[in-house]
């Protein structure tokens, strides 16, 4: 290599290392901080709460849904006295859902008209939240034949699918919501305590719920030991969110629901910042005035 092709590769070495060194640096530095702020459980699972069988006394039983009264404070036993009392599960709605991600789901439920409990079956965290949202997805009353037969043909959940049968008995009664491009799976189970998980609910963006309020925390309890319970007053709903709130022919309400673990939100605040910031560091470094030798002999002065 001659002497003036090694001068050009130490220049254009010692450019690329001048200039890049700090860059690399900020972007380590972002790394590992962004690593503290990122979910270390973004399932919302926590150790196990022991419960002595004894504490049974005095603790609420909801049909499938158990109440301990040693697992709740003072003002969410009172909450949930309360909210009891007016309380009539035969007229408890229909709650459609589907699994975004481990960390995020999204409910539609459909004919309410009274207070109603959401018992959601992930170990209880309060970090869990839940969103009001107007109801995902659009009403059909008949869909194609396309839809219940792609449904048929899913492996592994005969016992857990429901049949064409079954499907159009939940669109007469108004219990599905659809996608305007349908989901490919499309896959929609049978009824099991008024639930009906359902895979062609429209997928919203990642940042949603960035800047919405959630549903206060006192009405989030643990229900049966280790799930996460919210009690719905229906009031609350109607004075605050009316706007989400569709009414039926039937005169029933409809409401959707997003519950999110909520270092998912920090963790999207914490990628957008990292990148930002990052953006800005390497623009700096490429484009600010240099003064050592080799910057102002590359500019010829």
């Amino acid at each position: 290599m001659s002497n003036g092709a090694n001068t050009w590769f130490f220049i254009t070495g010692y450019c690329l290392m001048k200039y890049l060194k700090k860059t690399m640096y900020y972007f380590l530095f972002l790394l590992v901080l962004l690593s503290f702020s990122w979910p270390l459980n973004a399932s919302g699972k926590q150790p196990t709460i022991p419960v002595s069988v004894a504490n049974l006394t005095r603790d609420m039983d909801l049909d499938e849904i158990v109440f301990f009264w040693s697992q709740l404070d003072e003002a969410r036993r009172n909450i949930l006295v309360k909210f009891l009392q007016g309380y009539n599960e035969s007229e408890s709605p229909t709650l459609e859902f589907m699994r975004i991600s481990p960390d995020k789901y999204y409910l539609n439920v459909h004919k309410f008209d009274s207070d109603f409990i959401i018992n959601f079956s992930e170990k209880y965290h309060n970090k869990w939240k839940i969103y009001v949202v107007q109801p995902h997805g659009k009403k059909l009353f008949s869909i194609s034949n396309s839809i219940t037969a792609r449904n048929e043909r899913i492996d592994n959940v005969a016992d857990y699918k429901a049949d064409p049968k079954k499907i159009q008995t939940f669109l007469q009664k108004g219990w599905l919501s659809f996608h305007d491009k349908m989901h490919k799976k499309a896959f929609i189970s049978k009824a099991f305590y008024n639930s009906i998980q359902n895979y062609n609910l429209p997928r919203g963006m990642i940042y949603e719920t960035i800047g919405k309020t959630s549903l206060p925390d006192e009405y989030h309890i643990t229900g049966n030991s280790f799930s996460n319970t919210w009690l719905i007053d229906t009031n609350y709903l109607k004075k605050n969110f009316s706007e989400k709130i569709l009414k039926t022919t039937e005169g029933d309400h409809e409401i959707g629901f997003i519950i999110e673990f909520a270092h998912r939100k920090k963790a999207i605040k914490g990628l957008a910042f990292s990148g930002s910031f990052l953006l800005i560091v390497v623009f700096a470094n490429l484009f600010m005035p240099r003064n050592d030798p080799v910057s102002l002999w590359l500019k010829g002065e």
